[in-house]
């Protein structure tokens, strides 16, 4: 089975009994259209004398209201059956990229990412419902040609003469409309894409006088959509042609026959128009259309989801991790990213219960190592181990609690500042996240909000550093054995950077911390130094030996032009405010 066939069914059964209760409801639907026909050519019959029957009225009117009962259920569950099947997808889309993690930034543009989930899943789950009303509406047209032939053999025979010309149209309809939606949800991706960037850079378009432009180039893709739907209706409009042609012809055919068969007695008046219904029954798969490309659109939209969902996730490990205190060992690490290489043959040894600041040119690799080191970023080859264990091999649960995270553009997560400081896999101590608070030099500015700890993320308004703060305590309330900071501190002044250096210090003494640093004073104050050059380790030593190298002192002093030239006040770790102009 396909994997855009396997989601479609199991978008099927998340529904549950609704989806079963569908069929169900749309068969008794179909029956009683069905019936319905015969039950009224009973009751002209009976009222005008041909065939007297005492139950010809009460049948017809059980009938009515059966149909009508079943049309009110169908509808209601199918709508319950698409929500469940649209929650499912939801969830198992967003489930598949959280896991997949950082690989999934590689695949797919985060446009693309927000219509697979919210535009193909919707799409998707209909296809239940789809399903239910073509096989349903195929059982009512087989259903209406047995009937007339049953009434007549020879309507039944002019009503198959249409079957083969459906065989096609329907065949080609399917291939033709799934390949259409997945070129239009293709084009729609990449438009919310150019969007969610043009949102982001706000300022700089403004800034820059060219929001026309950006206008221009966000609404670039409209052409290939409108292409796409334009040739949408164009299938569909031909399709309700050649098969608007068939109806006319087959139905003047049939009450030709039936009309020779009242004359010649083998029918009666109310057979007659029995007759014309079931007809109508018989050839009503040729107006299908809508449905059919519905249910192609549906497939064309689960190719989509299967895209993702077939990315291959990140083999789950089964080891525990034994007594330790964080030794980091990366050997042979190769990284590469949209075609070039980011880490090449990288060898790292992290001492447990030291603090190794990462440092490097813009490019060197910095935050694709911190990636790499704490397991957020599987490399493409080589081994990284936690305490001997490789993180491959390590439960998720274990891998996560042994290592936590500080970002530069940290994203706060929860309902309030307690709920994003204590955001994690394990229940919060109030003791703990005050000292995290303390540790980050956070602890002041929370406690002058309005509600403290308990106000709303949504009503803060906080500056970079003070973000970035937050973000940092978040990571100092995890009791993890690697702590891995992603220029944690960019944003706050040196003052503050000081302060938070020497709290993280005391506070996480004994945990290792891998710091990537673009300031000075953050790498004096570490024990180590890893100095990154082209995707490889260039040195791995204290501060103030690597500090007789002039290239190494040239990494933190930028030119004019971009490039790297020696200082000429050099920077000691004894003087660690001097710094607060410098930054890669």
């Amino acid at each position: 089975m396909k994997s855009k066939d396997r989601i479609l069914l199991d978008s099927a059964k998340a529904s549950g009994w609704h989806g079963a209760g569908t069929l169900v409801v749309a068969v008794l639907n179909s029956l009683t259209s069905l019936a319905l026909p015969a039950a009224l050519a009973a009751a002209i019959d009976a009222a005008i004398g041909t065939r007297p029957s005492s139950l010809a009225l009460p049948l017809t009117c059980l009938v009515l209201v059966l149909a009508t009962a079943s049309d009110i259920a169908q509808e209601i569950l199918e709508t319950t059956t698409k929500a469940r099947g649209t929650l499912c997808l939801r969830r198992r889309i967003m489930r598949h990229l959280l896991v997949l993690g950082a690989p999934s930034r590689r695949q797919f543009d985060s446009g693309d990412v927000l219509g697979r989930t919210l535009e193909s899943s919707a799409s998707t789950a209909s296809a239940t419902s789809s399903l239910v009303a073509l096989v349903t509406g195929t059982v009512t047209s087989v259903g209406g040609l047995v009937a007339l032939a049953f009434i007549d053999p020879w309507l039944g025979a002019v009503a198959l003469g249409g079957a083969p010309l459906m065989w096609l149209l329907t065949g080609w309809l399917i291939r033709r409309v799934g390949s259409l939606t997945s070129e239009y949800e293709r084009a729609h991706g990449a438009l919310v894409t150019r969007f969610l960037a043009a949102i982001t850079a706000t300022r700089t378009i403004r800034a820059s006088g060219t929001v026309d432009r950006e206008v221009r180039r966000v609404l670039a893709p409209l052409r290939e959509l409108a292409a796409s739907g334009h040739e949408y209706w164009a299938i569909q409009r031909k399709v309700a042609w050649r098969s608007g042609l068939v109806n006319p012809v087959l139905q003047i055919a049939v009450l030709v026959v039936a009309g020779y068969g009242v004359l010649a007695g083998r029918l009666t008046p109310g057979e007659m128009l029995a007759a014309q219904a079931y007809l109508l029954y018989a050839v009503g798969i040729l107006g299908q259309t809508a449905l059919l490309a519905r249910f192609a659109q549906a497939r064309g939209s689960a190719e989509r989801l299967a895209e993702v969902l077939d990315s291959p996730l990140p083999r789950r490990g089964t080891r525990s991790l034994p007594a330790g205190t964080g030794t980091v060992v990366l050997r042979g690490v190769h990284v590469n990213k949209s075609g070039h290489t980011v880490l090449d043959g990288l060898d790292l040894d992290v001492p447990a219960g030291h603090s190794v600041a990462v440092v490097g040119v813009s490019g060197a690799g910095k935050s694709t190592l911190a990636e790499v080191a704490g397991g957020l970023l599987p490399p493409d080859a080589g081994t990284v181990a936690l305490d001997g264990v490789p993180l491959a091999a390590l439960r998720v649960d274990e891998l996560r609690r042994a290592v936590c995270y500080a970002f530069e553009r940290p994203i706060l997560l929860g309902e309030t500042i307690r709920d994003t400081l204590s955001y994690g896999d394990r229940e919060s101590d109030p003791d703990r996240v005050m000292a995290a608070l303390e540790a980050s030099a956070a602890r002041e500015f929370v406690s002058r909000l309005p509600q403290g700890l308990d106000t709303p993320i949504a009503q803060l308004r906080l500056s970079g550093g003070e973000l970035q703060r937050l973000g940092l305590a978040r990571a100092a309330w995890r009791d993890a054995r690697l702590m891995v900071l992603d220029d944690v501190t960019s944003s706050v002044d040196t003052a503050t950077e000081a302060e938070i250096t020497r709290a993280l210090w005391r506070t996480q003494h004994g945990t290792t911390r891998l710091i990537v640093a673009h300031r000075m004073s953050v790498a004096a104050s570490a024990d180590l130094v890893a100095w990154l050059e082209a995707g490889r380790v260039r040195a791995l030593a204290p501060h103030d030996v690597l500090l007789a190298d002039p290239d190494y002192r040239a990494v933190f002093t930028p030119t004019a032009d971009g490039r790297r030239r020696r200082p000429l006040l050099v920077q000691t770790p004894h003087a660690p405010h001097a710094d607060d102009m410098t930054k890669v």
